[in-house]
């Protein structure tokens, strides 16, 4: 009797264990079509690999990747890292920025890329869309206020923090917030004036402050929007963050609606010719054309059994652990992204969802070979 009771609290424990095990571990899988090594290229894009960045609302998302296979075996191919005995080279990946809407119209629209599977941020674009028509907006107004209006010029990119129309009241003892630490306070409303005073601050250091309009008659673009301008990397006096206010007024305290916010990071990423991501490399950035390809070039990378291989970052290529591998039944593959979960947070909570972000510091870092590639230099 006692020996039951004490495995029967045995393997409640236990159970309890395994239980905080699975759920402490929220990474997910995220795996492209399936394929295997008799074809000799197969290309995932973001029709069939979820793992890329793509916006069904406007259907943007040019993210693709390329394997070309040399050496093909029932049981083995190779990715070469440079062009390979067929003529090809393993692994090349691209990327191609496109126009997106501003969740608040009339601001117009940015340009946004698909990197890794995210969405980063290139440039404000001055096309006057139907957006700003339907409001009577004749200036792309990020656009215009922006000193420098593309990050890829400086070949960089940065994440898309905040994107979003959604109304919300703003109070003096309730401020604005926003990503990375950031706040946007509202310090006074002068009913008398229209006007509102407000300071932005970062870990609670004031960056700035500006006093908007809004609540004035026939009040402009101007008049309403509340915009900060950074250095963000090599690109000069860009804008960073944008708030639009419907109005602002004095009652038990100092309010203000708004009704459009817009962040990238002040954290940009490094997307310069020779830029490692672990086994691929940038190649090429075309600022014309708004293009990033990357490839394997410094590394040869062995397709074989049960193996798990790490491509740039969260992006891997995983081979089937088949019990028999022969011409008939070839090696199976596919890419796949990890998805790291990360705890919700609340407007009260400190947590950066976006902490997983690459600096330039993390992303610059060599590769160290593992047993599924062979460093060509070497």
């Amino acid at each position: 009797m006692k020996k039951s009771i004490l495995l029967a609290i045995s393997m409640a424990i236990i159970s309890t264990i395994v239980t905080n095990v699975v759920e402490a571990s929220n990474d997910v899988e995220v795996r492209g079509q399936v394929t295997d090594i008799s074809i000799p290229m197969f290309t995932w894009n973001a029709l069939n690999f979820p793992g890329f960045f793509y916006d069904i609302d406007e259907n943007i998302g040019t993210e693709q990747i390329t394997l070309s296979l040399s050496g093909m075996e029932s049981t083995s191919a190779i990715l070469y890292g440079d062009v390979g005995p067929d003529g090809n080279r393993g692994i090349i990946y691209s990327t191609t920025a496109q126009p997106k809407d501003f969740k608040f119209k009339p601001w117009g629209r940015y340009n946004l890329i698909g990197f890794l599977g995210e969405g980063y941020f290139v440039s404000y674009d001055s096309t006057i869309t139907q957006g700003m028509k339907d409001h009577q907006e004749s200036v792309a107004y990020l656009y215009d206020n922006s000193q420098d209006k593309n990050l890829l010029t400086n070949l960089q990119i940065s994440k898309v923090l905040i994107d979003d129309s959604t109304e919300q009241v703003v109070t003096s003892s309730k401020p604005l917030k926003l990503k990375e630490g950031y706040e946007l306070n509202l310090k006074s409303v002068e009913a008398n004036a229209n006007t509102a005073t407000l300071e932005l601050t970062k870990n609670s250091k004031v960056v700035d402050s500006k006093v908007v309009v809004p609540s004035r008659p026939d009040a402009t673009m101007s008049d309403k929007t509340y915009y900060y301008k950074a250095e963000i990397g090599a690109t000069k006096g860009i804008v960073q963050i944008a708030v639009h206010f419907k109005n602002a007024f004095r009652a038990s305290e100092d309010l203000a609606n708004i009704d459009g916010v817009f962040q990238i990071s002040d954290e940009p990423i490094s997307v310069e010719p020779n830029q490692q991501y672990d086994k691929m490399m940038v190649r090429t950035v075309d600022d014309s054309t708004d293009t990033i390809t990357m490839d394997n070039i410094d590394y040869r990378v062995l397709l074989n059994k049960n193996k798990d291989i790490v491509l740039m970052q969260n992006i891997h290529i995983k081979t089937a652990n088949q019990d028999t591998v022969n011409d008939t039944n070839p090696l199976r593959y596919y890419i796949y992204k990890t998805i790291t979960g990360e705890p919700e947070t609340t407007d009260e909570g400190n947590s950066d969802t976006n902490s997983a972000t690459p600096t330039r510091e993390e992303t610059s870092r060599e590769p160290k070979p593992s047993s599924d590639t062979v460093n060509e230099g070497l």
